[in-house]
């Protein structure tokens, strides 16, 4: 199975494995989460492979809050394993206007290379598919999804291969500051010597491209969403890791997530600073 890296109908099936050693669990990536200050680890559904010694991992967060703060809170449903977020935008007041457009949640990926250290192996000795769905809230599935290659692949935004994702390693941790590129070529060494990356972002950051299954997304839409992220051997093409999560978005108050018993996933709650 090759990594597709424009926009396409993708089937919503299993990828191919080299070699049966593929499993996924429910919990923390490694070496932890260093995207932005403050943002614990935990509540990630994650895909590795011991064989190729890789791990990518997956998770929905509340970005705002009723009181237009991101936490560390995650609304995972073990019994359904499901994500589950507000519908709507946050509060406008004292925001910018491409703030006022984004969804209450954000979803964010963390990719490892080389868990254990051992393999030596980079992000740039593997390719990507990032596929983002939308389901409509009466069922029916939109027909593509927004599938490129986040690591590797031109952002469809802009045409530009680089973005502000945070680089690390294994010495990496929850706490350590991450490194940015400042240009492209910064960007094309530190995926040429880095073995984690980790971004968040929010589906607002799609809206509007034409052609796109994501061209009339809206924030207050109800429905479905499914992320689906994969890694591929650069040389081979096989599949090596894919982690997916379903989010369901709802008209629902964040205080009333406790009623549904949604809170049991949470990894922690307290007020984070964010870009």
């Amino acid at each position: 199975m090759k990594a597709i890296l424009a926009t396409s109908v993708i089937v919503m099936s299993a990828p191919a494995f080299a070699g049966d050693v593929a499993t996924s669990y429910f919990g923390d990536v490694h070496p932890g989460f260093f995207n932005g200050t403050g943002v614990s680890n935990g509540s990630f559904t994650v895909g590795t492979d011991v064989g190729h010694n890789v791990e990518v991992g997956l998770r929905a967060k509340v970005r705002w809050d009723s009181n237009n703060q991101p936490q560390n809170q995650f609304n995972y449903n073990s019994a359904t394993n499901t994500y589950t977020m507000q519908a709507g935008n946050p509060d406008p007041a004292g925001l910018p206007a491409w703030k006022q457009e984004m969804a209450r949640w954000n979803f964010e990926f963390s990719i490892n290379t080389d868990v254990q250290g051992s393999t030596s192996k980079v992000l740039s000795d593997f390719t990507y598919q990032l596929e983002m769905y939308q389901v409509n809230a009466d069922g029916t599935m939109i027909g593509d999804a927004l599938t490129w290659d986040p690591i590797n692949g031109a952002d469809p935004r802009n045409g530009i291969v680089g973005y502000d994702h945070s680089f690390g390693d294994n010495t990496f941790d929850d706490d350590s500051v991450a490194l940015v590129a400042g240009s492209e070529m910064d960007y094309q060494g530190l995926i040429s010597s880095k073995n984690v990356v980790q971004q968040s972002w929010n589906y607002s950051f799609f809206d509007g491209l034409s052609g796109t299954a994501l061209e009339n997304w809206n924030a207050s839409d109800l429905g479905t969403y499914i992320i689906r992220l994969t890694m591929f051997d650069a040389m081979s093409g096989d599949a090596v890791a894919t982690s997916q999560i379903t989010v369901n978005v709802v008209p629902l108050p964040t205080a009333a997530f406790a009623g549904l018993g949604l809170m049991a996933g949470l990894a922690g709650v307290r007020t984070i600073r964010r870009r």
